[in-house]
C-alpha cells in the first residue's frame, strides 16, 4: 500500500481552508492551521511533505511563516495560494524555495495538478540526492570522474530545470533559481568541497545578470539562456582536482593553465543534459575579453555572445565585492571607479554603463 503524503493547509480564512481540505482529503493526509503560529507547531510535530500557504494572514504573514519553515526544514514543499500576489512578494517567496503559486479563487483541477506536480518534484529531488550520495561514497575514483558521473546521472534533473526556466521566462517568478542553488550545494557536498563558494557565487552572478534584462529588453529565450548559464558557468571547477575559490586569485603558472580549462570542462560535464548551444556558448566564453585577449577562443567585441559579455561584467563586479585583493570597505564610488578600469579592454563598455545604471536603483550593496 502506497503511503499517503502529509499536506498542511495554512489559511486564516475558513472558506478557502475548508475548500482545500475537501479537495485534498480523499488522496492525502490533511492537516489545517488557521494562523502561522499553529502551522509552525504542526510542522514541528508531524512529518509534513507539502504546505499550501496563504500570504496575507494576521499575525505571522505568509512570508514570515515561509522563513520559519525553511529554518526548520529546507525540504518541505510549499505552494503559495494568494489573491493579491505582487512581483515583490512572489520574488521574495521564490528566494525561500516555493514549489508553485495558485491564485484565488482556485478550482479543483488547478489545485490537484499543482499538488501532484509539487509532490513529484519533491520525490525527484530526494531521488537525486540519494543517487548523488551513492556516487559520493565511491572509492578509488578521482574528483574529475566523480563529477562526470554526477552530471551524467543528473542530466534529467538539469533538463527539468531548463524546462522550468522556459516555462517561467515570461512571468514575474525567478526561473527555478532555488532548485539550481540547492543542486549546486548538493554537488559541492558530494565532491567534498570545503565550502558552498561555488553555489553562493553562482547565486550572486544570477542576480547581477537579471539586472540587465529590463534595460536591454531581452527576449524570453535570451533571459532563459543567461539564467541557466549564470548558475552553471563555473561548474567545471567542481570537476578539477585542485579546488579554486572565488576569493583566491593568486595562481602559479601551472594552476593558472588548469584554471583556464574550467569553462571547457563545464561544457563537457553538462553535455549529457543536452543544453542549447546558446547556453553552452555563454558558459564556454564567459572569460573572453572585449579586446580579444581572453580565453578559450580569443573572441573580440561583439564576436562574443551577449550573454557571455553580461556574465563577464557580473563576475568582474562580484570580484570587486568578494575577491582578493579588493578591500571589503570599498565605497560605491571606489567600486564604480575600479569597474570603469575594465572598459579599456576587459568588458563591453556600453554594457558596463547599463550595469552601473541598474546598480544605482537595484543593488542594496551600492546604496
Amino acid at each position: 500500500m502506497i503511503e499517503k503524503a502529509n499536506i498542511l493547509i495554512v489559511d486564516d480564512e475558513l472558506g478557502p481552508r475548508e475548500s482545500l481540505r475537501m479537495i485534498l482529503k480523499p488522496a492525502y493526509n490533511v492537516y489545517t492551521a488557521e494562523d502561522g503560529y499553529q502551522a509552525l507547531d504542526i510542522i514541528k510535530q508531524q512529518p509534513i511533505d507539502l504546505i499550501t500557504l496563504d500570504l496575507r494572514m494576521d499575525g505571522l504573514n505568509g512570508i514570515d511563516v515561509l522563513k520559519e519553515v525553511r529554518e526548520h526544514n529546507k525540504d518541505i514543499g510549499v505552494i503559495i495560494i494568494t489573491g493579491y500576489g505582487t512581483l515583490g512578494t512572489m520574488t521574495t517567496a521564490n528566494q525561500y524555495g516555493v514549489s508553485d503559486f495558485i491564485s484565488k479563487p482556485f478550482n479543483v483541477s488547478d489545485v490537484t495538478m499543482v499538488v501532484q506536480k509539487s509532490l513529484g518534484k519533491k520525490k525527484q529531488g530526494g531521488d537525486i540526492k540519494k543517487l548523488l550520495e551513492e556516487i559520493g561514497t565511491l572509492r578509488d575514483i578521482s574528483k574529475t570522474d566523480k563529477a562526470k558521473r554526477i552530471f551524467e546521472k543528473s542530466a534529467p534533473f538539469i533538463k527539468e530545470l531548463t524546462a522550468k526556466c522556459t516555462s517561467t521566462a515570461n512571468t514575474s517568478a525567478p526561473a527555478g533559481n532555488m532548485d539550481c542553488f540547492k543542486f549546486l550545494k548538493l554537488a559541492s557536498d558530494i565532491l567534498q568541497h570545503k565550502t558552498y563558494a561555488h553555489a553562493e557565487h553562482a547565486e550572486r552572478i544570477y542576480y547581477y545578470c537579471t539586472l540587465f534584462f529590463d534595460a536591454l529588453q531581452l527576449s524570453a529565450q535570451e533571459k532563459e539562456a543567461i539564467e541557466i548559464a549564470a548558475y552553471f558557468h563555473d561548474i567545471g571547477k567542481m570537476g578539477m582536482e585542485i579546488e579554486f575559490f572565488e576569493g583566491e586569485k593568486y595562481f602559479n603558472e601551472e594552476q593558472y593553465r588548469e584554471w583556464q580549462q574550467h569553462p571547457a570542462i563545464g561544457v563537457e560535464l553538462l553535455a549529457p543534459a543536452g543544453l542549447s548551444p546558446e547556453i553552452t556558448s555563454i558558459i564556454l566564453h564567459h572569460h573572453e575579453r572585449y579586446d580579444g585577449r581572453g580565453f578559450p577562443d580569443s573572441l573580440k567585441g561583439e564576436e562574443i555572445q551577449l550573454g557571455a559579455r553580461i556574465l563577464k561584467i557580473a563576475n568582474a563586479y562580484d570580484a570587486q565585492l568578494f575577491a582578493k585583493p579588493f578591500p571589503e570597505t570599498q565605497s560605491k564610488q571606489d567600486i564604480i571607479k575600479n569597474m570603469n578600469a575594465y572598459a579599456a579592454g576587459e568588458v563591453d563598455p556600453q554594457l558596463l554603463q547599463v550595469f552601473f545604471n541598474a546598480l544605482q536603483t537595484n543593488d542594496k550593496r551600492l546604496q
